[in-house]
C-alpha cells in the first residue's frame, strides 16, 4: 500500500473534503471498491479531508 501511495505522489493526487453523516460508511465503501485513500484528517464531527489518486477519481 505504501508503494501505491508513493506512485500516486508521482502521478498525482486530489485532496477531497467530504461532509456529512456516516463518514465511516463512505470509507468502508472506498475500501470495498479498492480505492486507496490516505492522509485522513477529521476537521469537525461531520467533515473529513483525505487524498485519493487521480486515476481512482
Amino acid at each position: 500500500m505504501i508503494i501505491k501511495i508513493l506512485i500516486s505522489y508521482l502521478i498525482g493526487y486530489l485532496g477531497i473534503t467530504v461532509e456529512g453523516y456516516y463518514i465511516e460508511r463512505f470509507i468502508n465503501m472506498c475500501r470495498s471498491n479498492k480505492i486507496t485513500i490516505w492522509h485522513l484528517k477529521r476537521k469537525q464531527e461531520i467533515q473529513l479531508n483525505f487524498r485519493v489518486g487521480i486515476r481512482r477519481f
